[in-house]
């Protein structure tokens, strides 16, 4: 009977343990966040671009691309002298052509800031 129970027991452990919850089903009246990155968006250097270095390149004092790094990308000045576009985007889409961003990461950034840069340096990188 120890064992009857026992197994009961194990049985149920594994079949609640396989529970799937799809988010968009349970919460039907939550939007996801979009990513407005349509062409004629103009992408703004100092609201949507400078986030994006903040977050994921360490712009703070003692980041990785911080003023005093050597490789600045706190301001649109510093992003402009240590990157071209060309090279900025293969380095954090990681194709292969310049080295990954960022670094020592096991993931790249997420597609809606890669979408966001490059359609800012499409646009002719303005300070705006």
């Amino acid at each position: 009977m120890k064992k009857v129970f026992s197994m009961l027991i194990i049985s149920a452990s594994f079949l609640s343990a396989c529970y799937y919850d799809n988010f968009k089903e349970l919460n039907p009246f939550l939007e996801e966040a979009v990513c407005d990155t349509a062409s004629s968006t103009i992408i703004s250097f100092a609201s949507q671009v400078v986030p994006i270095l903040q977050n994921q390149c360490s712009t703070g004092s003692a980041g990785c691309h911080s003023a005093s790094s050597g490789r600045n990308l706190s301001t649109h000045t510093g992003v402009i002298n240590t990157y071209t576009g060309a090279k900025l985007l293969s380095s954090i889409k990681w194709d292969g052509n310049a080295s990954q961003m960022p670094k020592g990461s096991g993931a790249k950034i997420d597609d809606c800031s890669i979408k966001t840069i490059e359609l800012w340096i499409n646009q002719g990188k303005l300070n705006n």
